[in-house]
């Protein structure tokens, strides 16, 4: 497996999180501003590999 193999793969697990924080910040609205958060960082995560995977298949 190359890196941007791996790249992908961290990619999905990036989103599994934030189908699992939408999921838990429905059944837990009193706890939505941390899931919103946890929603925002995972973005931030799936965001930052893409622009790598990008980056390593640019050529």
């Amino acid at each position: 497996m190359g890196p941007v193999d791996a790249l992908k793969i961290a990619v999905g697990e990036e989103n599994k999180a934030i189908e699992l924080y939408e999921q838990f910040s429905r059944e837990h609205s009193q706890l939505n501003e941390i899931f919103s958060f946890l929603i925002s960082e995972e973005h931030t995560h799936r965001n930052l590999l893409e622009k790598k995977i990008s980056e390593l298949t640019k050529y």
